[in-house]
């Protein structure tokens, strides 16, 4: 009786993980085509990244449908809004400097960076797109004013 007990039991543990490798497996092949249409999108250097949340200090306050940064080809166009804390509204329209894409395809992560030569100086950008389609844009001035937002890529 022991061993019929023991004989259930071991096989309950692999039953229960098999289904759990196969549940992972198709994540990963669900975020695939998501992934495969950011990678087209970012390629193309023609995108519009839309904020839905600002992020500051230990808060998060919804953006409108105008917080949008568009990236089409050289140029950046777009303004940037801080929390509401800081009151602060940046303009970022200029030339696209240093632009540069890292495709992590074991871990479904696109990395995007440029520098954007605006009127108001030197604007560094960083956008982390994650396999499920989200984005985290982090935006740094030469004065060290950093806005982060959380959104995601859309056509342009």
């Amino acid at each position: 009786m022991k061993k019929l007990i023991s004989l259930v039991f071991i096989l309950s543990i692999s039953a229960t993980t098999f289904v759990c490798a196969q549940g992972k497996k198709s994540q990963k092949d669900m975020f695939e085509s998501t992934y495969q249409n950011s990678k087209e999108l970012v390629s193309s250097k023609k995108f519009v990244y839309q904020g839905d949340l600002v992020l500051g200090e230990g808060t998060r306050e919804s953006l409108t449908e105008n917080n949008q940064l568009k990236i089409d080809g050289a140029e950046v166009s777009g303004n940037i809004s801080a929390p509401t804390s800081e009151n602060k509204t940046i303009n970022l329209e200029g030339d696209i400097e240093d632009y540069s894409v890292n495709f992590k395809d074991q871990i479904q992560q696109i990395s995007i960076n440029f520098n954007a030569n605006t009127d108001s100086g030197l604007v560094s950008v960083n956008i982390e797109v994650k396999p499920n389609g989200k984005a985290f844009l982090t935006l740094t001035k030469e004065d060290d004013t950093t806005v982060k937002w959380t959104g995601s890529l859309n056509n342009l």
